[in-house]
């Protein structure tokens, strides 16, 4: 508490405004952007790891905090609390700080450019101040999560490695997912692993069916990020007002945008000028 009052001490509304747009790079919205565009401009093999890696921290977050059970500092005296949109559940391990860690040093480790592991680690450090700051973490929450996330971050890629030359270990996991649902009755996890299913779904149906390549000229590209991220928009807000307000709709939900991204924009895509966008490859 008395480090968050010291934190908060510095407070204006040019920083309370910084500190909220700060911590959005740890969030949904933005890792959506960051995923779809390498998968479908950059290099879909690495947008999609770095999906399969965001996604397995934000799930291993979710079972940590209801282990730890934590309560938040909000409320405490002399704190005070912003975004509190952001902040439900419990406060141990921070997700904010664990998910951009886990994307961050994924990132970092593709790239291997010291400059951006400098820079990796001035985002990851920023968005955990900045959960402090907006008081709704504690300091150890903050430095938890980027621990976790950096060693996730390498520990999920080298096992996605070994998923990948065995597609049956894949179909596996999309099955334990489906049988631990019932027994984990929380909305992140139903959110989470409808996501994972769809990613696992779509990564499988691209690679026998649909053999996308990422590379076109630069309109073409602007294009597909239009495309691919209204048809994102659409199955997030569509479904969720033709669906009922139910954990499996949220499921179904996330599920389809995990298809949508992996596998059924790519091959929109490929109706775009096809020498340039499709490539035949053997499976």
């Amino acid at each position: 508490m008395e480090f968050i009052r010291f934190v908060q001490s510095f407070h204006s509304p040019f920083l309370d405004t910084l500190a909220q747009l700060i911590t959005s790079l740890g969030e949904d919205y933005f890792f959506i952007f960051i995923a779809a565009i390498t998968i479908w401009c950059i290099n879909k093999k690495i947008g999609w790891r770095l999906s399969m890696i965001a996604l397995s921290s934000a799930a291993l977050n979710a079972g940590l905090k209801q282990i730890f059970k934590v309560e938040r500092p909000i409320g405490g005296y002399g704190i005070r609390s912003l975004r509190l949109e952001t902040a439900g559940g419990y406060s141990f391990p921070s997700g904010h700080s664990q998910f951009t860690a886990s994307i961050w040093t994924a990132i970092a480790k593709y790239l291997d450019k010291s400059w951006f592991y400098f820079l990796a680690g001035i985002v990851m450090s920023l968005v955990g101040l900045s959960r402090i700051y907006l008081g709704v973490h504690f300091f150890s929450d903050v430095i938890a999560g980027l621990a976790i996330g950096i060693i996730w971050a390498f520990l999920a890629d080298y096992l996605l490695s070994l998923l990948e030359k065995k597609p049956t270990y894949l179909y596996l996991l999309g099955a334990l997912i489906i049988v631990l649902m019932p027994f984990l009755p929380l909305p992140d996890f139903y959110k989470v692993g409808g996501t994972v299913l769809g990613l696992i779904i779509g990564y499988l149906l691209e690679k026998r069916y649909v053999n996308y390549c990422e590379k076109a000229p630069l309109w073409v590209q602007i294009l597909k990020v239009i495309i691919g991220l209204a048809g994102v928009l659409a199955i997030k807000e569509g479904l969720k007002l033709l669906l009922p307000s139910l954990l499996l709709s949220d499921a179904l939900r996330y599920l389809s945008i995990g298809v949508w991204v992996t596998a059924l924009a790519p091959y929109l895509f490929g109706f775009l000028p096809p020498k340039i966008t499709v490539k035949k490859e053997s499976v």
